[in-house]
């Protein structure tokens, strides 16, 4: 089961169909003038970016899950099935999109960009 707690309850949707995130690597290469050999700052990576796909069943969920991804507010995603779960805000620029699923025409889909952040 996944939930997606939030300010001011939970989101429940039917499943996630969709998960992917990327970490930006971070670490410096310093080329000097006359050498062969860079110098290097080495940096963790970020935490993940990408985009998460919730399904509902209900078209008046979907647009709920869209309000509560619309306000500024760090959100806690948890998965009982994969290991996703994480904090996570809707980035400056990062979409969210409802569709009517064009295969069944019977679920609903929310797409949502987000970016990992430290709780």
């Amino acid at each position: 089961m996944t939930t997606i707690t939030h300010s001011a309850g939970v989101i429940t949707p039917t499943i996630v169909d969709g998960y992917r995130a990327s970490r930006a690597a971070r670490t410096i290469v310093h080329r000097i003038i006359g050498r062969p050999d860079p110098d290097v700052s080495y940096r963790p990576a970020s935490l993940r970016s990408g985009q998460l796909t919730c399904v509902f069943a209900v078209e008046a969920d979907a647009h709920a899950a869209e309000a509560v991804f619309s306000v500024p507010q760090p959100l806690t995603l948890n998965d009982t099935d994969v290991s996703i779960g994480m904090t996570f805000i809707v980035p400056e620029g990062g979409s969210i999109e409802v569709e009517l699923d064009d295969e069944t025409r019977d679920v609903w889909l929310v797409r949502v960009d987000f970016e990992e952040v430290v709780p």
